[in-house]
């Protein structure tokens, strides 16, 4: 699988603000016509598989009104349902919205957003999971993951063709943890965050004071970056792509310039061979500031 067919357009930044950018009085969702711009230049380029959520306020709207026919995978999920009361009729009822706002008669992949290792043992998610196996409106099942126990579960459970899980310069536990077991038993993996939403781009210059910790961590993968005649940014992405297990890399640009910059370090020449050795160093073990669901501005 080449570089380029194993990069996923990420579809959170064209339907809502996001990003350490997005924090403040400034807050704004990209205009229609940048996103437009984005979508053609991913057609363009051969990018042909593109994840979204209905909790990515208006994006899956914006990729049914932009997105061809045929020729492309879209993937989307289950957002935000309880597992209390009918589950099978609010995960039926939240995929019938899905696909008329991305106007489609069937997504490629369907992932529980934000799984657990605790719905496992749901006799409810059991039940409604198999049933959407057998549906026609769905190819394949997926799972978005946060942490070890939760991806790992995830890999271990049979349940999932593909599993989401977050990666980048300074939290590379999860995929350190799954890939082998996930080459294993045929589960793709996906990394998301490869930039950090945005630390480990140019935006990161100036962190806001509850992201002063990853201050230090940055400067270091700075640094390693112009040793091997890179900038952060392309080290970030370098990095996702080259890691040895082969995982699809989601990108997310709100920006046609920021594709064409991602695209450029795509085509890039592969990191070092003792690359990853070195990368080690910058893993911050999983500490609470590389992970976004604790940021506080």
């Amino acid at each position: 699988m080449s570089t380029l067919t194993r990069l996923v357009l990420g579809s959170v930044a064209l339907g809502l603000p996001y990003g350490i950018a997005s924090h403040g009085e400034t807050r704004q969702v990209a205009a229609d016509a940048e996103v437009k711009a984005v979508i053609d230049h991913a057609l363009g380029a051969g990018i042909s598989v593109f994840d979204t959520a209905p909790s990515y306020g208006m994006a899956e709207q914006r990729l049914g009104q932009l997105l061809p026919p045929r020729g492309i995978a879209v993937w989307s999920k289950l957002s935000n349902l309880p597992t209390d009361g009918d589950l099978g009729e609010r995960a039926k009822r939240s995929l019938a919205e899905s696909l008329a706002r991305l106007n489609r008669d069937h997504v490629d992949c369907l992932q529980w957003h934000n799984w657990t290792a605790q719905l496992a043992a749901s006799r409810q998610f059991l039940a409604v999971w198999e049933s959407l196996r057998d549906d026609p409106r769905v190819g394949h099942l997926g799972a978005s993951t946060y942490g070890v126990e939760d991806a790992l579960t995830a890999v271990r459970s049979g349940l999932f063709d593909q599993i989401q899980i977050e990666w980048n310069l300074l939290n590379q536990s999860v995929l350190d943890a799954v890939a082998g077991e996930a080459a294993d038993r045929g589960v793709q993996l996906a990394l998301r965050s490869v930039f950090l939403q945005g630390v480990l781009t140019a935006k990161g210059e100036s962190l806001p004071p509850a992201l002063a910790g990853l201050a230090a961590p940055r400067r270091r993968a700075k640094r390693m970056a112009v040793a091997w005649g890179l900038s952060l940014n392309a080290l970030a992405l370098r990095a996702a792509l080259d890691h040895p297990a082969r995982p699809l890399v989601l990108i997310g640009p709100d920006r046609q310039s920021q594709l064409r910059e991602i695209l450029d370090h795509a085509g890039l020449p592969p990191l070092p061979t003792n690359a990853f050795e070195e990368l080690r160093g910058l893993d911050l073990a999983g500490a609470p500031e590389t992970d976004p669901r604790t940021w506080r501005f």
